[in-house]
């Protein structure tokens, strides 16, 4: 039995940052509901690889959940809706302030059809506050919160990070908010309000170099793959043309990295006695250990690193974590399967938790796949067939369409 299992999420997220909150609780045994707006669903039921019809995006971020549509502007799907959530655990969405308040739906509303509600908002900037309202993606979430402007090449331009860091670290923490709240509402019979905000997320991300401004107001600027408080953290060329990864920071650290490259006069530097003093002499630490890397094979560097444990890394592109012998180790891969068998391997889930078996296999739902099966669970059979009939009728015909 998954932990979560008997849990019932309502889902209005779309795009990435709500869906990966409530993948994680899918993944770990929740009934997961999404709920999509008909006839076209969430957003990335399109995107840039689709097969059959069905999406590889989608199936990345919603694999092991229901999908029903629900159209909330009809008075009649939304008390469907209502009835569904007096038995639910949780709401969750990610929608711009203010836009679950116009279909009416506000946690004073399900607090008084079910006490134990959680409802949780993920947005960009939080539900109060001068930014409250303004849309937001997770480029403009990294630029407003900073981590740009500490990103890139020295001297270069501010650059943004390749992930989505601002979506997943708010998925995370609105998975971790709602948690907090089902929690609390099974020991106390009432639930909670979450709100999470993806920008104070990354300012959480931010926060050694943060706390350094804040007490020393000197503004940090784009140091590339270095990191100020120590050296050498880096990537370094060896004499094959391949660079690996460095952080070496801690002293120990440093004596096991000189011992590793055979550089006893490194511990003997008074430059290099100290991380704090490392830090200050850094171009004296890099060009050091340049010296050195130019005259062994990544393969010997790594050898010699992995003997003594220090600490460094591959910079590795994609076709190399397919191929990693850690990521094939961990099945850090899965399928993601839609009804007619068209299947996606998409990346899986980073906890492993004793007493759950890893599951290697998901459903992807076609949009609204579950509409009938779930309402009738809260609903009449005939009303629901009579009120959501039509609109799946509508659905299957952009799905013809779109094909």
């Amino acid at each position: 039995m998954k932990p979560l299992e008997g849990i019932r999420i309502l889902d209005f997220t779309q795009f990435m940052s709500g869906p990966i909150c409530t993948l994680m609780l899918s993944d770990f045994g929740a009934e997961v509901i999404k709920i999509e707006n008909p006839p076209a669903g969430d957003g990335t039921r399109g995107g840039n690889i689709i097969e059959n019809g069905f999406s590889s995006h989608y199936a990345t971020r919603n694999r092991g959940k229901k999908s029903v549509v629900l159209n909330m502007k009809d008075p009649e799907q939304k008390e469907l809706f209502l009835k569904l959530a007096a038995a639910s655990d949780a709401v969750i969405e990610n929608f711009k302030p203010g836009t679950m308040e116009k279909f009416g739906i506000t946690y004073e509303v399900l607090e008084k059809i079910n006490p134990k509600i959680v409802y949780t908002s993920i947005s960009g900037y939080g539900q109060e506050g001068p930014y409250a309202h303004r849309a937001a993606y997770d480029a403009t979430v990294q630029a407003e919160s900073g981590v740009m402007s500490i990103t890139g090449e020295a001297g270069g331009h501010p650059t943004k990070c390749g992930g989505s860091i601002a979506d997943y670290s708010g998925g995370l923490a609105g998975c971790i908010g709602t948690l907090i709240g089902i929690v609390d509402a099974q020991r106390t019979g009432h639930g909670r309000r979450v709100d999470c905000s993806m920008m104070e997320a990354l300012l959480l991300l931010q926060e050694n170099m943060l706390s350094m401004y804040l007490k020393n107001g000197i503004v940090p600027k784009p140091n590339g793959n270095r990191y100020p408080a120590s050296s050498p953290i880096g990537d370094f060329m060896c004499k094959d043309g391949v660079p690996i990864m460095l952080n070496i920071s801690t002293d120990a650290q440093w004596k096991n990295f000189a011992e590793a490259l055979e550089q006893p006069q490194w511990l003997e530097n008074p430059h290099f006695v100290s991380m704090k003093l490392r830090a200050d002499h850094y171009q004296e630490v890099e060009a050091e250990v340049n010296r050195v890397f130019a005259t062994l094979d990544s393969v010997d560097i790594a050898a010699r690193l992995e003997k003594k444990k220090s600490i460094y890394g591959m910079i590795n592109d994609y076709k190399a974590i397919a191929e990693h012998p850690q990521v094939q180790y961990r099945k850090s891969f899965v399928n993601a399967v839609y009804p007619d068998g068209t299947s996606f391997k998409v990346p899986g889930n980073p906890l492993r938790i004793s007493g759950v078996e890893y599951q290697e296999e998901y459903y992807a739902a076609p949009l609204g796949n579950d509409t009938i099966d779930v309402f009738t669970q809260v609903a009449d059979a005939d009303t629901v067939h009579r009120i959501m009939d039509p609109v799946l009728a509508q659905v299957a015909e952009k799905q013809r369409a779109m094909k």
